[in-house]
């Protein structure tokens, strides 16, 4: 089964890379589907040029009247103001003082272009149809509408010439203005979706005078990512726009174009700082769960795909600008099942959103009676349409249980539930206890949301309480501890120090917790249920073993009967060693047999959350020598040996070890501690020795390494060690510095493979 993993890895990469990834329109417009109808739509919509129809429908396959196109021209030239003062004019006699669009339709045919209305090579922006008509109800022809733009854009029949419309359509094709349209004869009639196909379009086309249309609407800035709408301002009034660049209310009331949510583009700001004119670029993205910890220069998302990301890429929060903030100083907080937005501009990342512990959410709310899509109107804004997210998994509304706590992410329209409760001390308040900021608990300050502070000033300092925590570890409400509201945090020790805990987040993140731990020599090491009777202390319980009927699927992602969040956290230990986080992303398996499921925990939603696995990967050792020294008696002339294990991070002396092989032998050791606190290896792995690997054997699939030895390809591992037989020593720095440093020192090279993952683990230069 295992020889089978490195071919089933292989397949997997290769099926991964022929995915596409599902677009959603995410419109603020109930009857648009299509994702490009949406964001344009949506353009309109932040320019009060488009407000819908009745039960807010855009009607992207209506055909558009005259009279409809004016309302959209006079909103993309931000004249909306100005409508009022022309409605009592009387200009074509078919517009008359019954007709809705009067006003645009006035205004319109009021604006002049190049040398005027009289002048040389100027004229009306737009015309009637002769003999003093408009014909305001009649369908806008793709020549008309085109012609008419173009002329926003200060082309003139004297600059475009030829004959009308040929000139116009010529020039408008070389610029780009009908990017994205076909089909369409210069005669036939154009629909909504083609005209704010148009609109958008022309936003980013250059103009007679040498600008693109939208810097001609304000003060622009380009390179602008919008995060989030409808979110509180800097003067706590809603309905503003989160961005890269700050928070700005839309220059138009009451508009919240969702489908611009996670684009980026120009921003265009007018005097008052309101946002006028928002114009995307190519840019799109895409949200994934990690499916293991980032590295410096790179993430996985659970959708297979590897995105490599620079470390000067700017990364934001959805409460916060962190305009400094880059993915060099936020990528070691993104743990396996954190959730983030990538912006990818042709496939390059280009700016990273992610729901930073402490900082996501701003609001909570704890569930409580039924249920229905309404419930989480006061956290959405009134948006029905979101999804719901446990652990990162999508589950239906049914799924939500009584107290479990919800937030919003604006920017993915998510709703995130957490189920996270943590029994303890109420130890201190910071202001005070009736309007607390901050609660400590087990040696921990955790933040309170404001929506919390009512249940949580119930409470005096000193009382056992349990939190409701959300998925990034603010404090949603307090309760009373009961049979019904226990503590269900997991925790565990990611080194040797017995009061120093890990809480587990169902963001992904972590809380370092400390106190007293009981039980401390049974748990050490291990994965625990933590809660607290008393201050100072921390009752961490290790996680039962748990036997599995069935195998964990990494493909369908079930454990037996059992579904897998999508957030699981994975562990590995060797004969009862400390346990090591493993990631998913590393797992070289379709599945693991249940033999090798050592244990595992279930959410209240019955998904598994957490899985300890059993010697399956060979991740949970460490890889380098055993070097055996001589010693000799001082006085005397005995000798004694001492075996010590040795790679480039670690050099320990295993006083207990009674070793009989040669002194340089590669192996992979699981350290636990003896009854002295001295490390002792709780079991040992000697590795498979190929000789006779050169560089070029050496290949990337996917972002992985891989090696090709003895006519079988193996991976290699990203935290891979290498020895110089030349001078005795290691090469030092990251996995992928010291494959590179090897590589280059030598053309004659030894690998040495764990018997359990079959991955390389150590590399020797001859």
């Amino acid at each position: 089964m295992k020889h089978r993993r490195i071919l089933s890895f292989l397949l997997a990469a290769a099926m991964v890379a022929a995915l596409a990834l599902p677009a959603s329109a995410n419109s603020s417009f109930t009857d648009v589907s299509d994702p490009n109808t949406a964001v344009n739509a949506d353009v309109l919509r932040l320019m009060g040029a488009v407000s819908g129809s009745g039960s807010n429908r855009f009607e992207p396959d209506g055909t558009l009247t005259r009279a409809q196109f004016c309302v959209m021209l006079v909103g993309v030239m931000g004249l909306n103001a100005q409508v009022p003062i022309h409605t009592t004019r009387t200009i074509f006699s078919d517009v008359t003082a019954q007709h809705w669009a009067r006003g645009y339709i006035n205004l319109a045919a009021s604006q002049t272009i190049g040398g005027g209305e009289d002048g040389k090579g100027g004229g009306r922006l737009i015309s009637g149809v002769g003999t003093g008509q408009f014909q305001p109800d009649s369908p806008l022809t793709y020549a008309q509408a085109v012609t008419i733009m173009m002329r926003m854009l200060g082309y003139t029949d004297d600059k475009v010439g030829a004959v009308w419309p040929a000139g116009y359509m010529n020039l408008a094709l070389s610029l780009g203005l009908t990017r994205g349209i076909s089909g369409l004869g210069a005669g036939s009639p154009i629909t909504r979706a083609q005209t704010a196909q148009l609109f958008v379009n022309m936003l980013r086309t250059e103009t007679a005078g040498g600008q693109k249309y939208y810097e001609t609407l304000g003060a622009a800035s380009e390179n602008v990512m919008i995060l989030a709408v409808n979110v509180p301002g800097d003067d706590g009034a809603p309905g503003a726009i989160r961005t890269s660049r700050g928070t700005y209310h839309p220059a138009v009331d009451g508009v919240a174009p969702t489908a611009l949510q996670g684009r980026r583009g120009a921003l265009v700001l007018n005097e008052r700082n309101e946002i006028v004119c928002f114009a995307p670029d190519s840019t799109n993205s895409v949200t994934v769960v990690l499916a293991g910890d980032a590295q410096a220069t790179y993430l996985q998302g659970n959708n297979g795909t590897r995105y490599a990301v620079d470390p000067g890429t700017p990364a934001f929060t959805g409460n916060s600008e962190q305009a400094d903030s880059t993915y060099e100083k936020i990528w070691t907080d993104l743990r396996g099942g954190s959730q983030v937005t990538l912006f990818l501009d042709g496939g390059k990342v280009v700016g990273i959103y992610y729901a930073a512990a402490g900082a996501a959410a701003t609001e909570a709310w704890v569930v409580t009676g039924e249920l229905n899509r309404a419930s989480f109107h006061n956290l959405t804004g009134g948006v029905d349409d979101y999804t719901i997210k446990k652990n990162s998994s999508e589950i239906h509304l049914s799924d939500v249980q009584e107290y479990d706590v919800a937030t919003y992410d604006a920017v993915t329209n998510t709703v995130v539930v957490s189920d996270l409760r943590l029994t303890c001390v109420y130890e201190a308040a910071s202001p005070n206890p009736d309007t607390p900021e901050t609660i400590t608990a087990m040696g921990q300050q955790f933040n309170v949301l404001p929506s919390a502070v009512d249940s949580v000033s119930k409470f005096s300092v000193g009382k056992t309480v349990t939190l409701l925590l959300t998925a990034d570890g603010q404090v949603a409400g307090m309760a009373q501890p009961s049979s019904r509201l226990r503590s269900n945090a997991v925790g565990y020790f990611d080194d040797m120090d017995g009061d120093k805990l890990k809480l587990l987040l169902p963001s992904g993140g972590t809380v370092t917790l400390t106190g007293t731990v009981s039980a401390a020599s049974y748990s050490q090491g291990q994965v625990v249920t933590l809660s607290s009777s008393e201050a100072g202390k921390v009752s961490a319980i290790r996680l039962m073993d748990r036997s599995v009927s069935g195998e964990f699927d990494l493909v369908d992602m079930t454990l037996g009967t059992y579904p897998v969040a999508a957030g699981v956290v994975l562990f590995e230990r060797s004969n009862g060693s400390p346990v090591t986080r493993v990631s998913l992303a590393d797992i070289d398996a379709r599945s693991i047999p249940g033999e090798e499921i050592a244990s595992y925990h279930l959410n209240t939603s019955g998904m598994v959350d957490v899985i300890i696995l059993n010697d399956s990967t060979g991740d949970s050792y460490l890889y380098g020598q055993y070097v055996v020294k001589t010693n000799h008696v001082e006085g005397s002339t005995e000798e004694t040996t001492t075996v010590c294990f040795v790679n480039s991070k670690v050099s320990k002396d295993l006083p207990h070890v009674g070793y009989t092989g040669r002194s340089g032998a590669y192996v992979g050791v699981a350290l636990g501690t003896a009854g002295d606190g001295s490390p002792h290896p709780r079991s040992k792995v000697n590795l498979i020795e190929i000789k006779g690997v050169s560089r070029t054997d050496f290949f990337t699939s996917q972002g992985s390494t891989f090696v090709t030895a003895n006519g079988k390809v193996y991976p290699v591992s990203p935290d891979v060690e290498a020895f110089n037989n030349d001078n005795r020593t290691w090469f030092t720095g990251t996995g992928e510095e010291i494959l590179s440093a090897v590589r280059a020192y030598s053309n004659k090279l030894t690998v040495y493979v764990d018997p359990i993952g079959y991955k390389v683990r150590v590399i020797a230069a001859n």
